[in-house]
């Protein structure tokens, strides 16, 4: 992983490649020869200076090799592993020569680790440069001295949110940060470094913070008071599921009380304890589950190729067109933009130049690539210009009869390989291709809003579909760097699909729970990202009322929406009454006037009443379960062609608890057959719980999901 040739005028330059791997990273091994490396050094007197860069394009170093830390056998090796990384920096920083990190790419975990123990480090321009401590979304810290160094270069304020949340720093923010001394032209990374070698930094280069911050990061009292808010906000959000982060705050306590090199202690120690729990062997998961997904389905005979994709138009200038088309921009993708009339058209490009001037204030673009951006979008008012397009992406009204009219017009626009792909969130992607020239070409594209956030794409195949047009719309996921997960075409696709009795349900639980919000806060205790009753205020009522109308024509009563709903959409309609569902924050929360009503109206006229009986737990049952047996439908009808795939897509689409795996995981946890009992149970009086067919069958064989034979997608 380190190679380099005799020094030159008293330098050495260190190119890091991982040969074995696509990106750089930390095995024990290469761990092993930076120690020989750093002994080298140490003995060869003609070395002044030592420059590290990467051999690979797009990363410096990602961290550590997760596959050889997942493998680690006990608390013992994974201590003696955290021990050895420290060691090895130490080394590293206590060299007397001066040595420079040239940062291009990714530089993450224990690769800004490795930074840090260089005296300077000078990042790049380049938009894939970003430096960051990502451990805690893995349910780990940083383990070879990222809690010790990072707030003493940059101080505890900025330092926690890197290693508490995962967040990323572009090269300019990490400058203004003090993270990183310079940053450059790539073509000037390299020539700079040495100039810093030869010379050190000029003195132009000291970043100085603000008075207030200088005084919080070197106050003792101060900073145990910055700490006892950060644990609040910590417990708050996370409800105590992800002990990570609270280990990164053990450790900067422990520095306070005994000085910094105590931390290097609870580091190690944090490792081993956090390494064998079953929140990180979850995180850990998710994560190698990613990475798997960036690899083409097995069975597709057409290789996906992301440099083919270039030339693209987006049908739809609203908030999601919009968004979409800003993706592709911000990847050099030639992007026409239509809509109906120029006014629509200039109303999109308004929205993309709203996001990008936010980006620019926030530093996370330069003014440059915001020109850049803009220079690759064409706004149309028609089809011309569409000939060559790798791939038009429809995301109009969700009306069939326009959209087939679109993708008629489509047909006649453009050439014969171009893919033609819907956004439809409602409708199926046959329904809209029925009828047309050439369906083997068309395909669905659902991005979840805001696409700007939002990294999961589902890729809906059609019984038409051919692999090219697949592959296709795999490359342009890939391009965006979202995450394609392929599934089959049916109402709702995968992840609404198996949503939708989740968010029925909390209708039916607003009838007889006594204390409503007291479902989202089983639901969030549980470990959802947010309540449903919060999502159904995000989504709307008016399209929360119109998907639920499309699961229940395509599925029959067991996806009836809750009466509850319809009563309030009657009230709404005849008052003109708000759109929110919930009024006020934190303790002032509560549900709007006219929910309230309607849930007494429901009360006063339903047989059911006010029930006493049910418990968290028994909320998160009927909130839960449900989802696990339209799930395993979905299994039994290859609209999913593995578990991996749903638990993957629920995390991304719709922020199911990550800790817990993914719904399919967490039934596994807790017994298929238990599952199948309580929904038998609930169906008794609620026939929509009965379980299915496959639900039942694994019940009884004492299957898992995790070993489940299962089909593939619908073709």
């Amino acid at each position: 992983m380190w190679h380099y040739d005799e020094p030159v005028d008293g330098l050495l330059h260190v190119r890091i490649d991982r040969a074995d791997r696509p990106v750089n990273s930390f095995s024990r091994a290469t761990l092993e020869e930076l120690r020989d490396l750093l002994v080298h050094v140490r003995n060869e007197d003609s070395i002044q200076g030592v420059a590290f860069c990467s051999g690979q394009p797009g990363n410096f170093i990602v961290g550590a090799d997760v596959t050889e830390m997942k493998d680690l056998d006990g608390e013992a090796a994974a201590r003696e592993m955290s021990q050895f990384g420290q060691k090895v920096f130490d080394q590293l920083a206590a060299l007397k020569v001066p040595t420079v990190a040239l940062i291009s790419g990714a530089c993450l975990g224990g690769g800004l680790e490795f930074a840090m123990a260089c005296k300077y480090r000078l990042a790049d321009k380049n938009p894939k440069t970003q430096l960051g401590l990502p451990e805690v979304m893995l349910g780990l810290i940083p383990g070879w001295g990222g809690t010790v160094r990072l707030p003493k270069l940059i101080g505890l304020i900025d330092a926690l949110p890197m290693m508490l949340t995962g967040k990323m720093l572009n090269g300019f923010q990490a400058r203004s940060k003090g993270l990183v001394h310079d940053v450059l032209p790539n073509e000037g990374l390299e020539r700079a470094g040495i100039q810093v070698l030869k010379s050190g930094l000029p003195k132009m280069s000291a970043r100085k913070p603000p008075l207030w911050k200088r005084i919080a990061n070197n106050f003792g009292p101060i900073k145990k008071y910055i700490l006892n808010k950060a644990e609040q906000q910590v417990q708050r959000q996370t409800r105590g599921h992800y002990p990570a982060p609270l280990k990164v705050i053990e450790s900067l306590r422990e520095q306070i009380a005994s000085g910094m090199d105590s931390g290097f202690d609870v580091e190690a120690n944090a490792i081993a304890q956090l390494g064998q729990s079953p929140v990180t062997r979850e995180l850990m998961r998710l994560f190698f589950l990613s990475e798997a997904a960036k690899k083409p389905p097995e069975d597709l005979t057409v290789k996906p190729d992301a440099n083919a994709v270039t030339d693209a138009a987006v049908l739809g200038a609203g908030a999601m067109g919009a968004g979409i088309a800003l993706l592709l921009a911000r990847k050099n993708v030639w992007t026409r933009l239509k809509d109906i009339n120029s006014k629509a058209v200039s109303a999109g490009l308004q929205t993309i130049n709203g996001l990008l001037k936010k980006d620019l204030a926030r530093k996370r673009i330069t003014p440059l690539e915001r020109t850049r951006t803009l220079d690759h979008l064409r706004p149309i008012t028609d089809y011309s210009g569409l000939k060559r397009t790798d791939i038009v992406i429809e995301a109009i009204v969700e009306n069939l009869e326009i959209k087939r009219e679109v993708f008629r017009d489509l047909a006649e626009a453009t050439g014969p390989d171009t893919v033609l792909a819907t956004n439809t969130s409602s409708l199926t992607v046959s329904d809209i291709a029925e009828g047309m020239s050439r369906p083997q070409r068309i395909v669905g594209l659902h991005f979840f809003n805001p696409p700007q956030q939002m990294k999961l794409v589902e890729i809906i195949r059609t019984p038409y579909t051919n692999d090219a047009a697949i592959a296709t719309a795999f490359a342009t996921v890939q391009k965006l760097g979202k995450t394609g997960i392929v599934v089959g075409d049916c109402a709702g696709f995968l992840v609404n699909r198996i949503l939708a009795p989740y968010m029925n349900e909390v209708g039916y639980l607003l009838e007889e729970v006594a204390e409503p919000l007291e479902i989202d806060r089983a639901a969030t205790e549980f470990g959802m990202v947010m309540g449903p009753i919060k999502m159904a205020d995000l989504v709307g009522l008016d399209i929360a009322a119109h998907v639920a109308a499309n699961m229940h024509a395509a599925y029959g009563d067991r996806m009836k929406s809750a009466t509850l709903w319809t009563k309030l959409g009657e009230m709404r309609a005849k008052s003109g009454g708000g759109k929110r569902l919930i009024q006020g924050t934190g303790k002032k929360k509560q549900l709007a006037p006219d929910v309230t009503e309607a849930i007494d109206q429901m009360r006063r006229s339903g047989p059911s009443g006010i029930s006493a009986t049910l418990s968290r737990e028994v909320i998160i049952q009927r909130l839960i379960y449900p989802m696990i047996n339209e799930a395993a439908r979905c299994l039994e009808e290859g609209i999913a062609s593995k578990p991996d795939d749903i638990d993957l897509a629920m995390v991304l689409g719709t922020g199911f608890a990550p800790f817990r795996g993914g719904p399919l995981q967490y039934a596994d946890a807790v017994g298929i057959q238990h599952v199948c009992e309580t929904l038998d149970k609930f169906a008794e009086k609620m026939a929509r719980m009965t379980p299915c067919a496959k639900l039942r069958e694994m019940a009884k064989g004492n299957e898992k999901f995790s070993d489940a034979k299962v089909a593939t997608p619908a073709a």
